[in-house]
């Protein structure tokens, strides 16, 4: 493939609470460069802070100086383009079944008169199921990724 035909952007975090700003400042460049529209690039920023959280926050309960992978990737053929992002970790494996469960979830508004819907319950895999068109899991021994994929219209991608 050419440069034109596929792009792709890749670093790795040290997990801490900053771990998430740096790489959504990262995939902002990315997107500048490729020419993602502002808005999709805001989604897809959404979507990185949220991921690299859970990897921060769950796989690593909140142990400071893992690893955290972010790889993104725009594959374009005669038909289509599609951004292809994954977030890895080295930590804690999500089960399967509980990445099915938290995406079959219904988004529960937080309530400023109930405290008990101001807890983390998977909103955020909620919110990037909605974003993107497909979420996965994959484990490979001891590094766990999480791909989302997206298809691109002509009007979010300058090509």
């Amino acid at each position: 493939m050419t440069n034109r035909q596929c792009r792709h952007f890749g670093s790795t975090y040290s997990s801490s609470l900053d771990a998430s700003r740096e790489a959504s400042e990262d995939l902002q460049h990315f997107c500048t460069r490729v020419g993602i529209s502002n808005e999709l690039a805001a989604q897809l920023e959404l979507c990185v802070v949220e991921m690299v959280n859970n990897a921060f926050i769950h796989a690593y309960k909140e142990q400071e100086g893992q690893p955290i992978e972010l790889q993104c990737e725009i594959r374009t053929d005669d038909s289509q383009s599609v951004l292809l992002m994954k977030i890895s970790d080295f930590g804690s494996l999500m089960p399967q079944q509980e990445l099915e469960r938290k995406l079959a979830n219904e988004f529960l508004e937080p309530d400023p008169e109930d405290e008990t819907t101001w807890a983390t319950s998977g909103r955020g895999f909620i919110i990037v199921s909605s974003l993107m068109d497909k979420v996965e899991l994959t484990s490979e021994q001891t590094k766990n990724t999480f791909l989302m994929v997206k298809a691109l219209e002509e009007q979010a991608l300058a090509v």
